[in-house]
């Protein structure tokens, strides 16, 4: 890396690193080729360079790919260039995590402009949000909108001046569009060359992977929020190396090996390394620290890296060492100093166990493939306040459905294991199956949230149904006048319900409080039936006591339900039940206090 002074402060600066995001189809492949090509074009021989799992763009370089449009900003470049990772997509940017943040400095969110929002659209907003990432939206795929002629390579401000007004507002509706979106997420953005505060607002920047439309605006809103708001981010340190992996890979001829994204510092071949691994941290000497080979320099295609001697952020770098085959995608990478190694290794122990999650909580089991989608989904799952019983990393076994069966005895609504990119192992699979736990699988964190969410509330209202059987509920009825038929053993009266349900069985009491018997029956029409709602008009007999004694004509009564029934009804179920039950059980519950107790119902 080209090192160079920021000459307001002095301080040495290291590249910022971007990523891409987006959903599946939206372009984020074609436009990281697009801005490859772009800048080759651009560069010729002093282009990009390729590093591993990235690709540098010089400072000279994005001047460049900006053109005119980096005079008339007037924007001074002192990064030394843009360091994007290859690998578009959330596994990469999950596995791009340092603790309680993202190793991505900024990263562009690609939109196809003729979809708008999409599932993993959003999941990569949850992302980016959690992670705390200032992002940019490309607004890609400009030149599939209607009437749309496209100008290779042009910049956004001069091939929109030349499109015909149809085109134009075709445009201007889908970023409205987009705008829409982000301000229903309570976000603000605007068209990049619209934006007044950049500190406030997102970018919005139209772009074609096809015709390279937009990328000379792309480069110039990422370097300029890079060098106007992340001068003090990008501060670069000559300590001991810091990175993350970001993948683990078996190499021919190098065993297993790992690419890192280092941040900070310098990594030396000499060094020894603690990497995150699945059980614990390993202590390692490095063997070889490898670049890929320029394809001029690619004599053999299995001969693909070169050995340097030492790696300066932001970079990234193969490493490889003895001992790799437990390493984690999104683990910490630290250099450990000669005296310092076990003090390393406790750091990095404690950051692995601090994501790793194993309580007596009933709550559910996340199960996932690696240590960045792990933090990510922790994120997003404590965000939504579910609670965590168990979250790890590897295939669900037969313990974690064990374990998921009995918070299933407790919580049922949190029975269930959470997979992301992960398998059931058979053992496993047969106890879900004897077991009944419910398995989630899915390859995108937000359909994975959303499924849980959605069977999560169906099987309360199923709980909440099956509990409602068991209680007493409220009830309102009036007896009609010139409808008594007989008097007493037991009295047979006509009745309205005023609200609520009346059911056989059930005690009735007067609007005094004291208590006149029990419905025996319930005819409707001369045909017995077991329960009348509001607005029914019944025969009704009544165990106990006497017409024009303790009950008359025109009196209301209510079902007099018990007050542990009363209470669940009113906290516990009150949006299971209509309004109109509310109003019966709030009146009977004013009887109560009136006749027997002031606190009664609380």
């Amino acid at each position: 890396m080209s090192k160079v002074i920021d000459a307001a402060s002095g301080k040495r600066l290291r590249s910022p690193i971007g990523v891409i995001l987006g959903h599946v189809d939206s372009g984020k492949t074609s436009l990281l080729d697009k801005v490859r090509g772009t800048a080759v074009q651009a560069r010729e021989a002093a282009g990009i360079t390729q590093h591993v799992g990235a690709s540098f763009f010089p400072s000279q370089t994005i001047i460049d790919v900006c053109g005119p449009l980096m005079k008339t900003s007037k924007i001074k470049l002192d990064i030394p260039g843009l360091l994007i990772i290859d690998t578009p997509g959330h596994a990469a940017f999950m596995n791009l995590r340092k603790r309680g943040a993202s190793v991505a400095d900024i990263a562009i969110l690609v939109v196809d402009v003729t979809r708008g929002f999409q599932a993993q659209t959003y999941e990569s907003l949850d992302i980016l949000r959690v992670r705390k990432t200032p992002f940019i939206i490309a607004a890609n795929k400009i030149d599939r909108i209607s009437s749309w002629k496209s100008i290779p390579g042009a910049t956004f401000t001069e091939t929109y001046s030349k499109q015909i007004p149809k085109a134009k507002e075709d445009m201007d509706n889908r970023i409205y569009d987009i705008m829409g979106e982000l301000s229903a997420l309570r976000m603000e953005g605007f068209r990049y060359d619209q934006v007044k505060d950049f500190k406030k607002a997102i970018a919005i920047v139209p772009t074609s992977a096809k015709t390279g439309e937009g990328i000379p605006d792309l480069f110039l809103v990422l370097a300029g929020l890079t060098q106007q708001f992340m001068m003090q981010k990008l501060e670069y340190s000559e300590g001991p190396g810091i990175g993350t992996v970001l993948e683990v890979k078996d190499e021919e001829g190098l065993g297993t090996t790992i690419d890192v994204i280092l941040y900070d510092g310098v990594i030396k071949k000499t060094d020894k390394i603690v990497v995150g691994g699945r059980e614990k941290p390993a202590l390692l000497k490095i063997r070889a620290l490898l670049e890929p080979k320029e394809l001029d320099e690619m004599r053999d295609p299995k001969d693909k890296f070169k050995g340097v001697d030492k790696i300066y952020a932001s970079a990234g770098v193969k490493i490889a060492a003895h001992g790799l085959e437990d390493a984690l995608a999104g683990a910490p990478l630290r250099v450990a100093p000669v005296g310092k190694e076990d003090e390393v290794f406790k750091e990095v122990e404690a950051e692995l166990e601090s994501f790793r999650i194993e309580t007596k909580t009933n709550g559910v089991i996340l199960k996932v493939d690696t240590l960045g989608s792990l933090e990510a989904l922790v994120d997003m799952i404590k965000e939504k306040n579910i609670p965590i019983q168990k979250a790890d990393i590897g295939d669900v076994t037969k313990i974690d459905v064990i374990d998921a069966s009995i918070v299933a005895n407790k919580t049922p609504e949190f029975a269930a294991i959470l997979c992301f990119n992960v398998d059931v192992l058979p053992g496993a699979q047969e106890e879900v199956e004897v077991n009944g736990i419910q398995v989630f699988n899915e390859r995108v964190i937000y359909n994975l949230i959303d499924n849980f969410e959605r069977w999560m509330i169906d099987t309360k209202d199923a709980i909440k149904s099956e509990s409602l059987k068991d209680l007493t509920m409220p009830g309102k009825i009036t007896i009609l006048p010139n409808h008594t038929f007989r008097a007493n053993k037991p009295a047979i009266v006509g009745v309205e319900v005023m609200g609520g349900r009346i059911q056989t069985a059930q005690m009735l009491i007067r609007e005094d409080g004291q208590r006149v018997g029990r419905i025996r029956q319930i005819q409707d029409n001369q045909e017995t039936i077991g329960e009348a709602t509001k607005g029914k008009q019944v025969a009704i007999s009544i165990r106990g006591p006497t017409v024009g004694r303790q009950i008359k004509e025109e009196d209301s009564l209510y079902v007099d339900v018990p007050e542990k029934h009363a209470v669940l009804l009113m906290k516990r179920f009150s949006e299971m039940i209509s309004p109109d039950d509310i109003k019966v059980l709030e009146e009977f519950a004013e009887i109560k206090r009136k006749n027997v107790s002031k606190f009664w119902g609380w």
